[in-house]
């Protein structure tokens, strides 16, 4: 009852532990793709309305400029109404038919106001009807009460400030191992990873030599299922093989989940690294670097630099592009109408560009630090395709190389491995779309790195290799076990193990048909015939009653002598030879049988 239990307990905790790390590692795993392809959230806009301040230039009253902005920031296209509002106090009318923002026409400021009505009917602001007159400054006070203002610090927390260490590690890789190269620092960096992953991957690798020394046992209980595929065969098997792994003190599955539970972090905190340097290596507020992207982003026309950003996350494009412009934030940020504190943004960048130095994203022609676009072809194309090479290419080298659990009675796993090996690399390909060129190069050198290790670690720790006898050897060895198990006492049956004394000649007497039935129906249950209940005999017995009590003995209790006779020829085939032998000596034929019971009779009365 005690083992019962324990084995109950044991399935339930493995079952727990399954679903515990399997939810982990979804978590993790959703969170870096979520990261990789999702966008920051968008911003929305908040009405200041101490900033509405009516002077003797507005037109409009300061209750009409305070609805007007209620309005505007209730609508749907409020980002957009904002940045035309802007583009409108700056002199341009981006309601015009065929205007082109990389090619500004010439400014006309002193049309604010017609600019900004006409921004204001396109898309249909509730209170554009009751505007009766609207001056530039009431452009000017409406654009004002929209401004933010932006921390130029902030206090670091304790993930942040973790991420900050590392990034501080890889920036002097990039710096002095990488020559000021990011691509160069991210090779080392990488290769620095995997050093100190290596521990965790020998730990791996001698835990699959001790599974793999158990695959003859695991495929002689798998032979001893096989031609069976029914769900309850299935389970019974796969039992039976967790029993034998638990026996030996290995966890199959604690030792394919740990290493990846490991490796996930990891590549989320370098995800976020490699992502947002200005962040992470230039120790850039958040707020600070929000702003630079909203300033990168917004339109030439409303002062910002007009750039296309492929990636929604994180600062390395804009680093890219500041790069190529001389390493420094342009003036421009010091105008900008977005922020109420636009001057102390642009020197706060300036310092921070001037401590940390600006790394080389690009390889000859190609920037990395830009991330591919399926609209404009480049160079940066062969990173998709460089990722799903190494990846398909490293799935199957490792998978050779390392040990893989056997495919036999469970055909679901061949087909698993097959659609892993080609749905994984093309997953891959498709997020380096959606990243910067240097995340994808990451990618590709952890993934060499990664089949390089394995392959040190085939030659240095290799696993074991069977023949054809091994295999057999652990067929025969798990065939003497079952044999020499006890089988299990069926409930209200005796155990077919212990012959009972009364019993021991019940096989001597089997008749034609159970006969028939094991030779012929293996694993039926022949059908046991009760003896009927015998009538009482008479006070004084006759010969009648002398001679169906002896036939009654006869076929309830046979002896020895009859048994004997019945093996060597039957009881029958005995008989007539007797009679026949007492005709040639003129003996009357007497019925054996009854002469037999007469004569146990008397022996019973002595």
């Amino acid at each position: 009852m005690r083992m019962k239990n324990h084995r109950k307990n044991n399935r339930l905790g493995g079952f727990l532990f399954r679903i515990g790390m399997i939810l982990v590692t979804l978590a993790m795993l959703g969170g870096v793709l979520s990261s990789c392809a999702g966008g920051t959230v968008a911003p929305t806009l908040t009405v200041n309305e101490q900033a509405i301040v009516v002077t003797d230039d507005n037109g409009m009253t300061q209750e009409q400029i305070a609805l007007l902005a209620k309005d505007i920031q209730e609508s749907k296209n409020a980002l957009t109404v904002r940045e035309q509002l802007v583009a409108a106090l700056r002199g341009y009318d981006m309601t015009a038919d065929g205007f082109d923002d990389e090619n500004l026409p010439e400014a006309h400021p002193e049309n604010a106001a017609a600019y900004a009505l006409s921004v204001l009917k396109k898309y249909e602001v509730p209170t554009f009807n009751s505007v009766e007159a609207m001056t530039p400054a009431d452009v000017q006070t409406l654009v004002n009460c929209f401004k933010t203002t932006v921390a130029t610090e902030e206090s670091i927390g304790f993930f942040t400030r973790i991420l900050t260490w590392i990034a501080l590690g890889f920036e002097w890789m990039i710096n002095v191992l990488g020559f000021g190269s990011f691509i160069l620092g991210t090779f080392v960096f990488a290769v620095v990873v995997e050093l100190l992953m290596l521990p965790l991957a020998i730990h791996q690798q001698k835990n699959a030599r001790k599974q793999a020394r158990l695959r003859p046992k695991e495929m002689a209980i798998r032979r001893k299922y096989a031609g069976r595929n029914d769900q309850k065969t299935m389970q019974e098997m796969q039992q039976e093989i967790q029993t034998m792994y638990q026996n030996e003190g290995i966890n199959p599955m604690a030792s394919g989940c740990l290493p990846l539970l490991i490796s996930l972090p990891v590549v989320y905190a370098l995800y976020y690294i490699v992502i947002d340097p200005l962040k992470y290596m230039m120790s850039c507020p958040s707020e600070l670097a929000s702003a630079l992207t909203t300033f990168a982003t917004a339109p030439q026309a409303a002062g910002g630099l007009g750039l296309s950003l492929q990636s929604s996350r994180g600062t390395i494009e804009i680093l890219s592009y500041l790069r190529e412009m001389g390493g420094s934030c342009p003036e421009a940020l010091g105008s900008f109408q977005y922020f109420t504190n636009s001057g102390s943004c642009l020197e706060a960048l300036n310092n921070i560009l001037t401590t940390h130095a600006i790394p080389n994203f690009s390889i000859g022609p190609v920037n990395f630090g830009l991330t591919p676009s399926l609209g404009t072809p480049s160079l940066l194309w062969l990173i998709p395709v460089l990722t799903f090479g190494v990846y398909f290419g490293s799935m199957k080298l490792t998978r050779r190389m390392s040990y893989q659990p056997t495919t036999a009675n469970d055909p679901g796993m061949g087909c698993s491995n097959t659609i892993m090996d080609v749905s994984m690399p093309i997953i891959s390909a498709v997020f380096t779309f959606m990243v910067p060129g240097a995340v994808g190069i990451y990618w590709v050198f952890k993934s060499l790195l990664s089949t390089l290790k394995q392959f040190i670690m085939s030659r240095v720790m290799p696993l074991p290799k069977f023949t054809e006898a091994d295999y057999r050897a652990a067929e025969k060895e798990l065939a003497a076990k079952e044999k020499g198990r006890p089988a299990k006492k069926p409930s209200g049956t005796r155990n077919p193990n212990v012959r009972s004394l009364h019993h021991i000649d019940d096989e001597d007497f089997e008749t034609p048909a159970l006969q028939s039935d094991k030779k012929g129906g293996q694993g039926k249950t022949p059908e046991v015939v009760q003896p009927e209940p015998q009538a009482e005999a008479p006070a004084t017995p006759t010969a009648e009653a002398e001679t169906s009590k002896g036939a009654a003995l006869v076929n309830s209790a046979p002896l020895k002598e009859d048994i004997r006779e019945r093996k060597e020829g039957g009881f029958w085939k005995n008989r007539k030879k007797k009679e026949k032998q007492d005709t040639q000596t003129g003996d009357a034929p007497q019925d054996d049988a009854r002469s037999h019971v007469a004569e146990t009779d008397d022996a019973d009365k002595e």
